[in-house]
């Protein structure tokens, strides 16, 4: 996987987390969704958050450094830190 496939996945967990991805599961699971008695429904959070970990595991099979931390601030499911410093006046 290229840093290219790495952008394009954050950028769909972005959108996911956004809510531009329907609230729906799809329909190969909904079946056994109701059979167990759940919701089909899930929030845009959790859609996105379950995208992310299995991009994750992806990446981290071809990428043993894969940075986790760097790639969720990209999809934004974490904040990234804050940058302390001062700026100097000449």
């Amino acid at each position: 996987m290229t840093r290219k496939h790495f952008i394009r996945a954050a950028e769909m967990i972005r959108s996911i987390h956004a809510g531009h991805w329907s609230k729906e599961l799809p329909g190969y699971s909904t079946h056994e969704m109701r059979k167990l008695g759940r919701s089909t429904h899930v929030t845009a959070f959790e859609r996105a958050t379950l995208t992310a970990e299995a991009f994750i595991t992806l990446a981290q099979e071809f990428n043993p450094r894969f940075d986790t931390y760097r790639f969720l601030i990209a999809c934004g499911l974490v904040d990234k830190p804050a940058t302390c410093y001062q700026r100097r006046t000449s």
